[in-house]
C-alpha cells in the first residue's frame, strides 16, 4: 500500500507554520504498515489543490489530504476536490447539528459562515468530527483512497486513530492483524537507544520500529502484523520484553504517558507530596508537576527565585550545594515528602552564539535522601530550560522508584 500526505494551508508554504501534521500522518500509516512515497504541500488556491490531488493520486494507493475546511473565503479544500471529481457540495445534516450543538454547548450562536463546513462532495463518506467543528469525508475513486480531514493537528488525529487507520486495516483484507504498541523512554539519547536495539530497526522487519524524539523523550512505536490477531500478539511481546531488556528503568510508560503524568501518578500511588524551588528553570518544573489533574493533591508550593547575576560564574561545586540547600529548605517550609532544587542556569565562558549550551544543577531531597544532577544542554537559555525541567521530573521519577 503506497500512500502520500497533501496539506494545505498558505501558512505552511510561507514558512509561518511548521507543518507537524505530515509527520504525525506518515508515522501511523508507515506502522499499518503502508509505504508513505510522498509529502506534498500546496497553498490555499483551487487549482493548486487539485494540481496536487492529481499528482497525488499519480503517486500512492492511498492520498491524505489536510487542511483548508475552515470556514473562511480561503478554505477551499472541499471545493477543489470536488471539482476535481465534478461532484456537488451538499449538506449533511448530522454533520451540521454536531456543529450546532458543539456551538450551543458554548453558549453561543453558530455563525452561518460555519455552515459550509457541513458540506461534503456528493457520494463521499462524512467522518464526523469529535474535536472541532469540520467534517472531513471519504472518497474512494479507481481503487484509490482520498481522506479529507481538517489541518487542525487535534482535529486531524482524532479522524485519523477512528476512522482513515480502521477504514485501512479493513481494505487490506482479513488475512493479516496489525497492533501497535507505544513505549516513552527519557534518559537516553536517541543515538544510544539506536545501538543498543539496532538488529530491532532493520526495514522490512515484522515487527516494525519506529522512534520519535521529543525533547529527552524517545517514544517507540512497534506494529507487529499476524495472519491472525493471536499471531501479531506473540509478535507484539516478543519484541516488548526485548525492549524492556535492553531499556530497563530508562522506560517510563507503556501506555503512552508523557513524563508530567508519571510523576503525579507515582506520587498518587505512594501518597507523596512534593514542593519546588527554581532559579534556572524559572517555573517551568513547578508547571510540568501541575500539569496533570488534581494536582493539588500533590503539589505544596512552588517558588520561582531570581538568580544573582554572579551565579553564572561560580564553582560548580557552590552550584550543586545551591541546588541541594534549595531542595532541603523547600521540603521543610513545605512540609511535604519531596523538594526539588534547580540551580542557577550556568553558561560556561565557553559557550558561543554559533554552538551555546548551558549547565543547570538539579536536586531532590526525599525526607532527608539527598540525590542531585549535573546536567549540561546543548541549545540557547529557553532550550536548556525546558530540557532541565524534564530532567528534575526524570530524577524525582528515579528517587521515587528508588532507581537514583
Amino acid at each position: 500500500m503506497r500512500a502520500a500526505v497533501l496539506t494545505v494551508g498558505d501558512e505552511l508554504i510561507c514558512g509561518y507554520r511548521l507543518d507537524t501534521n505530515s509527520q504525525a500522518i506518515s508515522r501511523r500509516l508507515s506502522l499499518l504498515p503502508a509505504e508513505v512515497v510522498l509529502h506534498l504541500s500546496v497553498g490555499d488556491d483551487v487549482e493548486a489543490i487539485r494540481r496536487g490531488l492529481d499528482f497525488a493520486l499519480g503517486a500512492a494507493d492511498v492520498v491524505v489530504v489536510s487542511g483548508g475546511l475552515g470556514p473562511t473565503e480561503d478554505d477551499l479544500t472541499r471545493q477543489a476536490i470536488a471539482a476535481h471529481f465534478g461532484l456537488e457540495l451538499v449538506e449533511d445534516a448530522e454533520a451540521l447539528r454536531r456543529i450546532l450543538e458543539r456551538f450551543a454547548r458554548s453558549g453561543r450562536v453558530m455563525p452561518e459562515s460555519n455552515r459550509i463546513q457541513a458540506q461534503v462532495p456528493a457520494g463521499s463518506v462524512v467522518i464526523y468530527n469529535d474535536r472541532g467543528t469540520a467534517a472531513g469525508f471519504y472518497l474512494k475513486r479507481d481503487g484509490k483512497h482520498i481522506f479529507v480531514t481538517p489541518g487542525i493537528p487535534d482535529e486531524m488525529e482524532g479522524m485519523l486513530e477512528q476512522f482513515i487507520l480502521p477504514t485501512l486495516q479493513r481494505e487490506a483484507g482479513t488475512d493479516h492483524s496489525v497492533l501497535r504498541a507505544v513505549l516513552k523512554v527519557y534518559g537516553l539519547p536517541e543515538s544510544q537507544i539506536n545501538e543498543l536495539i539496532r538488529p530491532m530497526l532493520a526495514r522490512g522487519r515484522n515487527p516494525l520500529l519506529g522512534l520519535l524524539p521529543h525533547r529527552g523523550t524517545i517514544t517507540i512505536e512497534v506494529a507487529a502484523t499476524g495472519a491472525t490477531p493471536e499471531e501479531a500478539e506473540v509478535l507484539l511481546q516478543a519484541d516488548l520484553a526485548a525492549l524492556r531488556r535492553h531499556l530497563g528503568r530508562y522506560i517510563i510508560s507503556e501506555d503512552e504517558r508523557e513524563l508530567p503524568q508519571v510523576v503525579a501518578d507515582l506520587l498518587t500511588e505512594r501518597e507523596l507530596t512534593i514542593a519546588t524551588a527554581e532559579l534556572g528553570t524559572g517555573g517551568l518544573v513547578a508547571a510540568r508537576l501541575t500539569q496533570p489533574g488534581e494536582s493539588g493533591r500533590w503539589f505544596l508550593r512552588g517558588l520561582v527565585l531570581r538568580p544573582p547575576v554572579q551565579s553564572v560564574r561560580e564553582e560548580h561545586t557552590v552550584c550543586a550545594d545551591e541546588a541541594r540547600r534549595l531542595a532541603r529548605d523547600v521540603r521543610a517550609a513545605a512540609g511535604s515528602d519531596i523538594g526539588v532544587g534547580v540551580g542557577a542556569l550556568i553558561v560556561p565562558e565557553d559557550s558561543t552564539p554559533a554552538r551555546p549550551y548551558g549547565v543547570v544543577y538539579i536536586a531532590a531531597d526525599f525526607q532527608g535522601r539527598e540525590i542531585h544532577r549535573r546536567l549540561s544542554f546543548n541549545g540557547d537559555r529557553s532550550r536548556v530550560r525546558e530540557w532541565a525541567a524534564d530532567a528534575a521530573l526524570s530524577l524525582v521519577r528515579l528517587g521515587i522508584l528508588g532507581e537514583a
